[in-house]
C-alpha cells in the first residue's frame, strides 16, 4: 500500500494469531473476518482470545509504503480523508499498466 495523501493506521496479525482473533465461523458470509471492532479497544476485553493476540501497529502518512504479507490478518482504520493505491504480491507483467494508472513508473 502506499498512501497518496493524508494517515491511516494500520493493525495486523500473523496468521499464527487466528485463534486469538475471534474470527467469524466457516461459512459465514464474513468469515476470514474478525467479530471484534480492531479500532475500539475499549471493546477488546469482551473478547478474552482477542485481547491475547499478537499485534502490530503503524500509522501511515502522505508517501509511505508499507508490504503486508500473504495472509496476515489486517485491519485499517481512516484517521482523516485520504487515499491510497495497493497492488498485490505476486504480479506478473499483465498488472503493469495498471500500476502506471496508479502513478508509478
Amino acid at each position: 500500500h502506499i498512501y497518496l495523501r493524508s494517515r491511516r493506521r494500520y493493525l495486523s496479525s500473523h496468521p499464527d494469531q487466528y485463534l486469538n482473533l475471534s474470527l467469524f465461523p466457516n461459512r459465514h458470509p464474513s468469515s476470514r473476518h474478525s467479530v471484534v471492532d480492531w479500532s475500539d479497544s475499549s471493546t477488546w476485553d469482551n473478547f478474552p482470545d482477542f485481547s491475547r493476540a499478537k499485534m502490530n501497529e503503524v500509522v501511515l502518512q502522505a508517501g509511505d509504503g508499507l508490504y503486508l504479507p500473504t495472509h496476515w490478518f489486517h485491519y485499517i482504520v481512516s484517521l482523516n480523508i485520504n487515499f491510497q493505491c495497493n497492488t498485490r504480491s505476486d504480479l506478473s507483467s499483465e498488472y503493469l499498466s495498471t500500476i502506471h494508472d496508479c502513478g508509478f513508473p
